[in-house]
């Protein structure tokens, strides 16, 4: 997916959460982004029957430290979120979720390793020291 993602004309809008570059690119309208898509909901629907999933987004994010190095605490816009790792070739990079009572969890993600919540809770992204972070993210509506 990195290298496909590569070939690609990478957003670097300004992202609706701090204003950086997005450094995303859409794949819903590939055949990996559809199979991910099916396949995560497929099992939300076994594990959450009450979830109604109506509309997905996904898309792949890059962090390096000379380009978009973190991405600062926000919540989704989701009913479920998810993000699993593409890589493990970087220092730093960590996902932290954030405690109603501010107390924050780092989560490490290696190459195949997925978080999976709720839109409304608190997450970033720690900087980048070294390498590039892609990740795989996928908003459920």
């Amino acid at each position: 997916m990195i290298d496909f993602a590569e070939t690609q004309m990478w957003n670097v809008e300004k992202d609706s959460v701090d204003d950086q570059p997005a450094w995303e690119l859409e794949v819903l309208t590939t055949n990996a982004g559809q199979m991910a898509s099916t396949r995560l909901h497929e099992r939300i629907v076994l594990l959450r029957p009450e979830i109604k999933i109506q509309k997905y987004a996904i898309y792949i994010r890059k962090y390096a430290a000379d380009a978009r190095p973190d991405l600062a605490p926000h919540e989704d816009r989701s009913l479920v979120s998810f993000t699993a790792a593409l890589n493990d070739r970087f220092e730093g990079g960590t996902f932290i979720s954030i405690a109603q009572d501010g107390t924050e969890t780092e989560i490490p993600l290696t190459t195949g390793d997925a978080v999976v919540f709720s839109g409304n809770v608190l997450h970033g992204i720690r900087p980048v020291q070294s390498g590039t972070r892609y990740s795989i993210v996928m908003h459920c509506i």
